[in-house]
């Protein structure tokens, strides 16, 4: 999936598609393949990477709309080059977000809550 290039995988738009398209155990393996299996068991709202492993197996997570709009932003922001600009952002300070972690901010609030802020941030960072 990810090749020699240091350009976002895909715009807005194009993210938006491919992860309201997707099948989740799909959106869940290609999170994990850009966040890692801790990340999206975060961002999933569960505790153990088991869960994680179990969605990519076909059960339904609880948080499927937060997973897909993470595999959103990830697609954004992440390069070809290096899934760890992802990791990153979605784990660092953010100025646009009150110096919050996206992450953290996907674990502990409501997707109407954040959704609109992370989207603002992505868009930013996406076009650096």
């Amino acid at each position: 999936m990810f090749q020699e290039e240091s350009a976002p995988l895909v715009g807005d738009v194009a993210a938006h598609h491919r992860a309201m398209s997707l099948n989740v155990s799909d959106v869940v393996t290609e999170l994990v393949d850009i966040l890692g299996l801790s990340a999206v068991a975060a961002i999933g709202g569960v505790n153990e990477t088991r869960a994680v492993s179990q969605w990519m197996d076909g059960r339904e997570p609880q948080r499927a709309q937060t997973l897909r709009f993470t595999l959103q932003i990830a697609l954004m922001i992440a390069t070809r080059e290096d899934r760890h600009v992802a990791r990153a952002w979605f784990q660092g300070s953010n100025p646009l977000l009150g110096d919050r972690a996206p992450l953290l901010m996907l674990r502990n609030l409501s997707l109407d809550e954040i959704q609109g802020p992370l989207m603002k941030a992505a868009r930013s960072f996406a076009r650096r």
